[in-house]
This record gives structure tokens, sequence and C-alpha cells, in this order.
């Protein structure tokens, strides 16, 4: 194992636990597999793994960062890698047509929640939406 693959998956560790703050979780690999088998329907980490990536033994397959960098708020490129911004660009309210007013409306709102209410907002829309999935 080289160097610098050991640097790059301390880093993403250290992205790691920042996103779990971020998300207002602690940084424990219980928490974090709790959280991510809780939210990930049809995924599920053992805490075992959490823990390797909590201490840079190990990545997560792409699957599982994409729903971890969803589940916590953050932008997979930046948690894998550290590229681009910590979280997604947020649509302006102003890009949304006139005819949808009320998605401008709740898109304001929702702009002006604190972080940890944005995360519950986020968390509620993806089980809303994985539901509807199940139920088409």
């Amino acid at each position: 194992m080289t160097s610098d693959n050991r640097k790059l998956r301390l880093d993403f560790a250290r992205r790691l636990i920042e996103a779990l703050i971020f998300a207002g979780l602690d940084d424990r690999p219980t928490t974090l597999a709790r959280h991510f088998n809780t939210n990930s329907y049809g995924m599920v980490i053992t805490m075992h793994g959490a823990r390797r990536w909590l201490i840079g033994d190990s990545f997560p397959t792409q699957s599982h960062l994409n729903a971890l960098a969803s589940l916590l708020g953050v932008s997979s490129a930046w948690l894998l890698l550290g590229q681009g911004p910590m979280l997604e660009e947020a649509v302006s309210v102003d890009a949304v047509p006139a005819s949808n007013s009320n998605l401008g409306e709740v898109l304001g709102i929702f702009q002006s929640l604190k972080d940890s209410e944005r995360q519950l907002v986020l968390n509620l829309m993806m089980t809303l939406n994985r539901s509807h999935s199940h139920s088409t």
C-alpha cells in the first residue's frame, strides 16, 4: 500500500468526520452505521466497516459513497476526494420558472433554515421519495 493511497484514505476519513458533525451526528462507528442502515434503504454497513471508514483504513464502494454523501447532505466528490464545494450548489429561487411559484416559495423557506433543519427536510424528502418509488 502506497503512502499516497494511505493519505487519500486519511483525508477521506477527516472529511467524513466533518460531514458527520455538519449533519449533527457524532463520529462514532455505531452512530454512523445506525444512521446509514436506518436511512439508506437496501444498503447496509457493519459497525466494523463504518470504523474502517472513520479511521482511514478503507473507502466505501461508489454506491455506498453516494448514499453516504446524500444522507449527510454533502457532495460525493468533496467527500471522497475533497474536490469542489462541500455542499451541492443550492438552487437559486430566481432560477425557478414563474409557473412554479410554490416551488420558489418552498426553496426560499428552505434556504432560510438552519443547516440542521435543512438536513431534516432533506432526510424527510429522501424518505418520501423512496416510499413513493416503492409504491409505484
